[in-house]
């Protein structure tokens, strides 16, 4: 492939350098601009993280969090007590009912 050889005198430096510069200026406004930008979401970001609102929001999730384990941990203790007591009380039921889902388990997984 042959490179066209430009002629210097169709070259026009006054146009050139006039757009050359028209370019800088633009990019000096880009630069500015993100900047600008840049330095106000670090500012916002600063003052969210900075102004107690996230760590509000933090303990309150904390609390919410051990509220649920505690409910949790009773409504295990609960199910725990009734099946127990379930037990106790008819046990001949309760091995049976244990021995139908142990053949129903092994079934399952023997076809898998």
């Amino acid at each position: 492939m042959r490179t066209k050889r430009i002629d210097p005198d169709s070259i026009d430096l006054d146009y050139l350098k006039q757009e050359f510069n028209r370019f800088r200026a633009d990019l000096n406004g880009v630069k500015e601009k993100l900047g600008v930008g840049a330095s106000e979401a670090l500012d916002q970001m600063s003052a969210y993280l900075n102004g107690g609102a996230l760590s509000s929001r933090m303990a309150t999730l904390e609390s919410d969090l051990e509220a649920l384990t505690e409910k949790l941990k009773g409504s295990g203790k609960n199910a725990v007590n009734k099946l127990e007591s379930q037990v106790t009380q008819r046990p001949i039921t309760s091995v049976a009912i244990a021995f139908g889902l142990g053949v129903l388990a092994s079934q399952l997984v023997r076809r898998s």
